[in-house]
C-alpha cells in the first residue's frame, strides 16, 4: 500500500516534526478515554495521536481537510463550525486544539465551547503562534504579508502571547499546568519562505476567494500535492540542506521558539 500523501509530506517536512514533537510529547495520557481533536487539517496529527490510544475524534472547519483526514485516519472526521461544537457539555476526558484559534474572529466563544464539552477535571492542550512581535522572524512576515494586520492568509490575530495564554486559561475554567515554545528563527524563517513559494505558486490562475481557510500556504489535498509534482521534486532534492538550516537553531537555545504549546485541566465545577 502507498503510504499517504500526507505522510510523505511529513517525511520531508521542518516545521510539521516540531508541531507533531510538541504535540506528542505534552500530550497526556489517552488510553482508555474519549479525546476530541480540534482543527485536525489534513489528519497528519489525526494519525499520531490515534497512535497514543484512546477513542479519538477529530474535526476541522473546511471540507477539503476533512475529506483528507478520512483518507488517513478513515473514521470519527467531523466538519463542524467555527462557532459552536456538536458536542453534549463534559462529553471528552481530553480535548486537543491544534494550531486554529488564531484564524477564528470570535476565538472567545470557540474557546469557551472547546472547554464546554471537556468534562471536569478532564485534560486541555492548546497550541498556537505566541505572535509576538519585535522579533526577526515577525519582521519576515510582515515582509511577505503573513501578519494579522495585513489580513495574512486568514489570520484574525498573529497569536497569543504567553500572558494571552494565561488570561484564555483563567477566564475559561482552565488551570494552566505548563507551556512550552518551540520552532525558534532559522526554522521559521525557511518555513516562511517555502510557504510564500507555495502561496505564489498555487494562486496563479487563483481568484482570491477561493483561497482556504490556511490560505494556501501548504498543500491540503494529494491533489493540491500533485499540482506543484515538479516543484516538490525539486524540494525534495535540496531538502537535506533545508533540513541543515534548520539545525542552526541549535547554536541559539538562548532564544524562544515562535509556537508554543500548553496544557492544563479543568477545574471543578
Amino acid at each position: 500500500m502507498a503510504e499517504p500523501w500526507q505522510l510523505q509530506l511529513y517525511n520531508r517536512s521542518l516545521k510539521k516534526k516540531l508541531t507533531v514533537g510538541a504535540l506528542i510529547d505534552h500530550l497526556p495520557p489517552a488510553q482508555g478515554r474519549l479525546c476530541l481533536e480540534v482543527g485536525c487539517g489534513t489528519g497528519l496529527t489525526s494519525h499520531f495521536l490515534r497512535q497514543r490510544g484512546g477513542t479519538w475524534v477529530s474535526t476541522d472547519f473546511e471540507r477539503d481537510h476533512v475529506r483528507s483526514a478520512k483518507q488517513i485516519v478513515a473514521e470519527r472526521v467531523l466538519q463542524t463550525s467555527d462557532a459552536e461544537l456538536p458536542f453534549r457539555s463534559g462529553s471528552f476526558d481530553l480535548v486537543a486544539a491544534i494550531n486554529f484559534l488564531e484564524h477564528i474572529q470570535d476565538d472567545q466563544r470557540f474557546f469557551q465551547e472547546m472547554v464546554r464539552v471537556l468534562k471536569p477535571g478532564g485534560d486541555f492542550l492548546f497550541m498556537a503562534p505566541k505572535g509576538e512581535s519585535g522579533r526577526p522572524g515577525y519582521a519576515l512576515k510582515r515582509l511577505l504579508g503573513f501578519t494579522a494586520d495585513q489580513e495574512g492568509f486568514g489570520h484574525a490575530r498573529d497569536g497569543y502571547p504567553p500572558a494571552a495564554v494565561r488570561s484564555l486559561f483563567e477566564r475559561h475554567g482552565l488551570k494552566l499546568s505548563g507551556m512550552q515554545d518551540y520552532c525558534r528563527f532559522f526554522t521559521e524563517s525557511i518555513e516562511d519562505l517555502l510557504n510564500y513559494a507555495y502561496h505564489r505558486k498555487s494562486m496563479q490562475g487563483k481568484k482570491t476567494e477561493q483561497q482556504d481557510f490556511h490560505g494556501d500556504t501548504a498543500p491540503m489535498s494529494a491533489e493540491a500535492l500533485n499540482k506543484v509534482g515538479t516543484a516538490y521534486k525539486l524540494y525534495s532534492a535540496v531538502y537535506p540542506a533545508l533540513r541543515a538550516w534548520t539545525m542552526l537553531d541549535h547554536l541559539i537555545p538562548f532564544s524562544s521558539g515562535y509556537m508554543m504549546v500548553a496544557w492544563g485541566t479543568k477545574k471543578a465545577a
